[in-house]
């Protein structure tokens, strides 16, 4: 598909806004890998125009009489390629009479509903593009995609309905939700919660001062982050961020005075901004699907082919085995999702194989925003590790290890919000792949990821999850745990650790009973904050424990902070000693942001290294 923007230049006599215009849409396309055309001789493009293409063109008197224009726009009519109009002022609402039957994209109108003057058409602009965007990569972005809102009612019910007012105005075809005015009459509200946020795109976190006192806010920010949600995290009025229990990211991703949000023009600019953010993050997260297919291809090989590229719909034809007599091959329809798919996403994936009169066993739609499996119309939709684990075991019969650990040591770097949910996104996968396949996983008690653990530790072994952790603290922080030593013990296999007489000492005693020891196998390393002084870096310290006491070390470099520059100055001396793997197997820990993949090669390595 491409998209061909016809220079404002050709129809308009004052083109300057549309200038402006243009070049929002040309950064935003370029951002996200979108191929565009500036179209300035039309009848160089009449022969490119096909039915997936994209016209964009700018509504002026000078359409009227530009005949190579209006050849361009029958052509693309002819052959059923999408026209946008745009109209840059009142005037221009009415488009040529050739597309007389397109609804022109209003952009004085977008201004007017959100009460902006022209300053803002940047914002405008960037709102079209997302629109464009949504139009071409349908499996990545929905612009009506469901956006949950998760406040504290006692101090930020207010400010909240006035945002959720706002972005109805502004952005109509998305949607939001908040318990307060979403939850009917007589429903159960959790439950009606619970089920909205697995079907969320995105969620928001108004941190006002008493959100951290909230337990279900606290539920629903580790119900999010465990379902790869992508949370926008919004500080009001500099709410402390140590009070509470489970975060997203280290630092909010916007911060705003309470005040602001009386101001009705500083609310539109407000909602820009927070919508601006979420697309951000949605589109980030989603680029996910291109590194899952990676895997997916490096799996099946041969036997994985693809039918519709921009609906990223697939085929998967494997042998059948373990059977006495011959039977038909598996034949399989997987659609990759970088956004949470809905029922009408599983009916639309059902006409799409109709229309192709596909014969096949299952369809299965693959996200990265759920963890349940279930079905809709037919289609299984699940996480694309799930996915690849039920299939890993049964093309590979992956063999599971008993009574060895794998440790994870990692902290949130410093640096640019967005990406650090990242490490977190890696830490889950991780931590899901260590105990899918038999091992107990091993950590500090860093307080932003324990609750992460044990929650994953309970979805996959609900009735033994506690011996599947192990967990390691000093008695230097006896009196900040952030929970009870009861709660420790029921969640994990506790280890407190004495402390010594300085926190250094302390943690250095920490680490080297939580590493040296028989039963670790692997050491991964993620994050960490880089400090002047090298020696105050844990991460350093506990790589050099683990080598010291023939524990293999693998370092993550793409989430960032310490790890990062740990692992290019092992790259420069050939990663010796910090394990026996391949160079390879390194690089692409330091590189690669497919974490699945990534977990599951350490574990292979492992599973060899332990002959099994």
């Amino acid at each position: 598909m491409n998209i061909y923007i016809i220079n404002p230049l050709f129809t308009m006599e004052n083109h300057s806004k549309a200038d402006c215009f243009v070049q929002v849409l040309k950064e935003q396309f370029e951002k996200y890998d979108i191929s565009y055309s500036i179209v300035n001789n039309a009848a160089r493009y009449l022969s490119k125009i096909e039915k997936d293409s994209v016209l964009i063109i700018f509504n002026g008197e000078s359409l009227y009489t530009d005949e190579s224009i209006r050849k361009m726009l029958r052509v693309a009519k002819n052959k059923k390629a999408a026209i946008y109009p745009i109209a840059m002022d009142k005037e221009t609402r009415k488009p040529l009479d050739i597309i007389a039957d397109k609804q022109s994209y209003d952009v004085w109108e977008q201004l007017r509903c959100r009460d902006l003057s022209d300053d803002y058409l940047p914002l405008i602009a960037r709102c079209f593009a997302r629109k464009l965007i949504a139009e071409i990569m349908p499996t990545m972005y929905s612009e009506n995609g469901l956006i949950f809102i998760s406040h504290r009612r006692l101090d930020g019910e207010e400010i909240t309905a006035r945002l959720c007012d706002s972005l109805s105005v502004q952005f109509k075809a998305c949607r939001t939700f908040r318990d307060v005015t979403s939850v009917k009459v007589g429903e159960e509200a959790q439950s009606e919660i619970d089920k909205v946020m697995l079907e969320s795109d995105a969620f928001i976190f108004i941190h006002t001062s008493g959100a951290s006192e909230s337990e279900w806010i606290q539920k629903e920010l580790r119900f999010a982050v465990l379902r790869n949600i992508p949370v926008l995290w919004v500080q009001i009025d500099n709410a402390d961020i140590h009070k509470l229990k489970v975060v997203p990211s280290e630092k909010p991703h916007l911060r705003y005075g309470l005040d602001e949000f009386k101001n009705v023009k500083r609310l539109a600019e407000i909602a820009g901004e927070i919508m601006e953010r979420t697309f951000d993050l949605l589109m980030t997260k989603s680029n996910v699907v291109f590194d899952r297919y990676n895997a997916l291809e490096e799996m099946f090989e041969d036997k994985i082919k693809c039918v519709d590229s921009e609906k990223m719909i697939f085929n998967i034809d494997v042998k059948r085995k373990g059977y006495r007599y011959p039977q038909r091959d598996i034949n399989q329809y997987v659609q990759l999702f970088g956004r949470t798919p809905t029922l009408f996403d599983a009916t639309r994936f059902n006409e799409d194989l109709m229309s192709l009169n596909a014969q096949y066993d299952s369809t299965v739609i693959l996200t990265d925003k759920i963890v349940k499996s279930k079905e809709n119309d037919g289609v299984i939709i699940e996480s694309y590790e799930d996915f690849m684990f039920h299939w890993d075991k049964y093309l590979q019969k992956t063999i599971v290890n008993k009574n060895k650990e794998i440790i994870i040591s990692g902290a949130f770097p410093d640096g640019e919000e967005i990406y650090k949910q990242t490490l977190t996104d890696a830490l889950v996968i991780f931590a899901k792949s260590i105990l899918k396949s038999g091992y107990t996983l091993t950590f500090g008690a860093h307080p932003t990821f324990q609750e992460l653990f044990f929650e994953i530790s309970r979805l996959i072994y609900p009735e033994n999850y506690k011996n599947r952790l192990k967990l390691y603290i000093s008695k230097w922080f006896e009196d900040k745990y952030t929970h009870s030593k009861e709660y420790y013990k029921a969640n994990s296999e506790f280890n407190e650790i004495e402390k010594e007489s300085t926190l250094s000492e302390s943690l250095t005693n920490m680490r080297k009973e939580m590493i040296q020891r028989k039963e670790v196998s692997v050491l991964i390393c993620l994050g960490g904050k880089i400090k002047e002084n090298k020696s105050e870096e844990g991460i350093r310290e506990e790589i050099a424990l683990a080598i010291e006491f023939g524990v293999p070390v693998f370092i993550v470099g793409s989430v960032g902070g310490c790890s990062s520059k740990v692992a290019l100055e092992y790259k420069a001396d050939k990663w010796t000693g910090l394990n026996d793997a391949q160079k390879e197997l390194n690089i692409e820990l330091m590189e690669s942001i497919d974490y699945y993949s990534l977990s599951q090669a350490v574990l292979n390595y492992l599973n060899n290294k332990l002959g099994e």
